[in-house]
């Protein structure tokens, strides 16, 4: 049996399944202290390795290198895609809230480099970039480091997303996402926001301390974003992943890019891994949250 990845589609669920055999055998050092053969550190990352770094020459702030055990692959017909790892930074750091405001920027400014680039693939209609810091989120290596996943199918989440957001728009003629953006700032669920930028936590929020980061201007994908408006997202992104980890909270953030979607208005994502989903969730797909958004948009703005 191929040990290849490849694509199966559920009929009853209408959602589509990616086996991946081999990425059992990723390395996993979560257990460890720090390691001098930590394979993101500076000294260990090869030349050869490199795909794309900030800045694009000398020593690099971040970087992107192949997956070693990607679910999507270039040359598999199966489950055609690419999957990279973005290194955050040459130290080795365990915490994405010990990054500063530049470093946080190079680490989003590569997200920006590479997106463009998958964009130009005519078979790649949905491009993910995602960050699993700590055990609890999925990270199977301390040293920190998120990746960017490119894909020639659409997530089921996403394709209902296009649908709700092109029915509110065509009832209003405007689009939810800015409107969502106008209606939280200065209110009780916001976190920060500037000129560029509204970071809030949503009303009906899945996660506890769950926080969303909506872009003023109406821009459609983080390639697309203007350099002030990185430096406004890493801001946001510094302050939310330090107030977590003052929680000891693991977390997940991402940023999606629906290619052919002229509805799409650029936002990030913050979900954190405080608790597990048990039988309730998991059975009905009914979600139980703990924490109001009002307390944790709070304790953001403590």
């Amino acid at each position: 049996m191929s040990k290849k990845a490849q694509i199966r589609y559920n009929l009853l669920s209408g959602q589509s399944v990616i086996f991946a055999p081999e990425r059992e055998k990723r390395p996993n050092d979560t257990k460890k202290k720090k390691s001098t053969d930590c394979p993101f550190c500076i000294e260990n990352v090869a030349k050869s390795k490199i795909i794309s770094q900030v800045p694009t020459s000398g020593k690099w702030q971040a970087v992107s290198i192949k997956n070693v055990f990607p679910v999507m692959s270039a040359d598999n017909k199966q489950a055609y895609g690419f999957q990279e790892v973005v290194i955050d930074t040459p130290a080795h750091l365990e915490n994405f809230s010990d990054l500063g405001v530049e470093q946080i920027e190079a680490v989003l400014r590569l997200y920006q480099v590479r997106s463009e680039k998958l964009m130009r693939d005519k078979n790649i209609k949905y491009i993910l970039c995602f960050k699993n810091q700590g055990k609890a989120a999925g990270a199977s290596l301390r040293h920190i480091h998120s990746q960017i996943f490119a894909s020639t199918i659409l997530p089921p989440d996403i394709i209902e997303e296009r649908k709700r957001v092109a029915i509110l728009k065509a009832e209003s003629s405007r689009c939810p996402y800015c409107d969502l953006s106008k209606q939280e700032e200065r209110g009780d669920l916001e976190i920060y926001s500037d000129s560029n930028i509204v970071a809030f936590c949503p009303f009906a929020s899945s996660y506890p301390y769950e926080a969303w980061v909506i872009t003023r201007r109406h821009v459609d994908n983080i390639a697309l974003l203007k350099t002030s408006e990185i430096t406004s997202l890493a801001k946001a992104l510094k302050l939310i992943s330090q107030k977590l980890k003052d929680l000891g909270c693991d977390f997940n953030f991402f940023t999606h890019n629906d290619i052919d979607n002229e509805n799409q208005h650029f936002y990030l994502k913050v979900q954190p891994r405080r608790g597990v989903w048990a039988g309730v969730e998991l059975g009905s797909g009914l979600i139980i949250n703990t924490v109001l958004p009002e307390k944790a948009a709070k304790h953001y703005r403590q």
